[in-house]
């Protein structure tokens, strides 16, 4: 779930015309403390800004751990913003036979940019949301699906070549029992899930010039040219 929010460009730290002077003056109290908390490598300082309304002891600690590995890692901090959901947010997450969603409707994102050590920034993105008034990172709660099927593997797609990023891509996949699907705006992605029963690509060029490769726990189950304008489509044998 968390690796779906991790995706989003840099900006600064601002506002739409449309937020409050007390809104504003929240953000700013919730940045400071978070920026604390990362600095002093504080949990229990970052634990108090987390919601985590509906969430189990074992989802509590997994979020701490999560956030603690990708903000404490022992860079000082550059910048924090907020920064809109990006379009294509999904906040629902089916892996390992378990539903796994956010404690609070997200409201944007706030990024964390570390001061690097020899390659640059380092960046992480996490869902942000307001309750009664207050800035929280989301949390996650996870339901019991009740899937004894064969655990989900790592499934994925490419879409290599000339024309690649101007391409419709949409798929159906199957994750832990469950049938998902989702138009997709990378031309590259690996997830958890059982297989991919459909995956559809749209071409509006005539230039275009891609290979399209399906791979299942790292292997290729299907490769196949798309040239020129066309739709190529995979569907999963019965």
């Amino acid at each position: 779930m968390i690796k779906q929010l991790l995706t989003i460009a840099i900006c600064h730290f601002a506002f739409t015309s449309g937020s409050t002077a007390a809104e504003a003056a929240d953000s700013e109290q919730f940045t400071r403390a978070l920026r604390t908390a990362i600095t002093e490598k504080d949990d229990q300082k970052l634990a108090a800004l987390i919601c985590f309304d509906g969430a189990s002891p074992e989802d509590k600690q997994r979020i701490i751990s999560m956030l603690r590995m990708t903000l404490m890692n022992g860079e000082d901090v550059d910048e924090i913003g907020l920064e809109p959901l990006p379009s294509d947010f999904d906040p629902v997450l089916i892996v390992h036979g378990q539903k796994i969603e956010p404690t609070v409707m997200p409201k944007g994102m706030v990024r964390v940019t570390l001061k690097g050590v020899g390659q640059g920034p380092k960046e992480s993105s996490s869902a942000y949301a307001i309750v009664d008034g207050r800035f929280f990172l989301v949390g996650m709660k996870s339901t019991d699906l009740g899937w004894k099927g064969p655990p989900d593997k790592n499934i994925g797609f490419s879409v290599i070549g000339q024309g690649a990023a101007g391409l419709q891509i949409h798929g159906v996949w199957n994750a832990s029992g469950v049938p998902l699907k989702k138009a997709f705006k990378e031309s590259s992605v690996t997830f958890w899930g059982q297989h991919f029963e459909e995956l559809k690509v749209t071409s509006a060029s005539d230039d275009c010039d891609v290979t399209v490769t399906i791979t299942e726990d790292g292997k290729e189950i299907y490769s196949e040219p798309l040239k020129g304008k066309g739709v190529l489509q995979f569907k999963k044998k019965s």
